[in-house]
């Protein structure tokens, strides 16, 4: 079993524990970031246990090289130079060792979601549908969801090669603001179309109608936009994450 390495918090349940939710932070952040949404989410989700990891302290090129919590080297917002492959492929074994540990602790696999914001939504995406090519041995994790928040999908070139035999079917939630400054809306939506066209995954845009929303929580991605939001979550994202979470990992011994 692989050691856990990241220092991390942990909102626990207040009912029986059945599911997990593992929350990666973005840059400069650290796991408390995420406490306002997980302090928020939790009374609707008694059976979950809440893991909110740090990240490593690394330069960071975009922010002329200052030592940084980050889970991998950032060029540019522009996303158009040569990504840190390395860095999060370590990230991914990282976080690994957290889901490992929760299945030892006797949480499926499939009673797990990995949630990122930012950099946080990247490396969940590399983490929850990569396969043999980004970890060291294993063909990847059978989660219940991925959820993205604000966040790209990395090594776009060449994330078909990447992928797991569980991802194309993967619950991913996807939010984003209409006026991201940092990871650009069009940016956001462009990496969704990429996991549909070039990957295979199935992709709804869940802002255009009741028939996207009744397949909130199926395999593929379901993308919503938040208008005139910025890099961050607003409410109404936090509401919606709240669903998808209770129907990808539902309390089965009732509330």
């Amino acid at each position: 079993m692989s050691t856990v390495t990241l220092p991390f918090l942990v909102v626990q349940p207040t009912k029986a524990h059945t599911a997990t939710v593992i929350c990666v932070h973005g840059v400069g952040d650290d796991g408390r970031g995420w406490s306002p949404v997980t302090n928020e989410l939790a009374p609707a989700l008694p059976h979950v246990k809440w893991v909110l990891p740090h990240a490593p302290q690394r330069p960071i090129t975009v922010y002329n090289k200052e030592w940084l919590r980050a889970w991998f080297d950032l060029q540019s917002f522009a996303f158009t130079e040569t990504e840190d492959a390395s860095g999060m492929y370590d990230s991914v074994r990282k976080l690994d060792a957290l889901v490992k540990a929760e299945i030892a602790a006797g949480i499926p696999q499939e009673r797990i979601v990995l949630s990122g914001f930012s950099q946080g939504g990247a490396i969940v995406l590399l983490c929850g549908l990569g396969g043999r090519a980004v970890r060291e041995g294993g063909e990847g994790w059978k989660l219940a969801g991925v959820a993205v928040m604000s966040g790209w999908l990395p090594l776009r070139d060449r994330f078909k090669s990447l992928i797991s035999p569980h991802a194309l079917t993967m619950p991913i939630f996807w939010g984003h603001g209409t006026d991201d400054p940092l990871v650009r809306y069009n940016f956001g939506r462009k990496s969704a179309e990429i996991l549909k066209d070039y990957v295979g995954l199935a992709l709804r845009w869940g802002d255009k109608g009741e028939a996207e929303r009744a397949a909130f929580g199926s395999a593929g991605v379901s993308f919503l936009g938040y208008d005139g939001v910025l890099h961050a979550s607003c409410s109404k994202e936090r509401a919606d994450l709240k669903e998808f979470l209770k129907r990808v990992i539902p309390d089965n011994n009732g509330t």
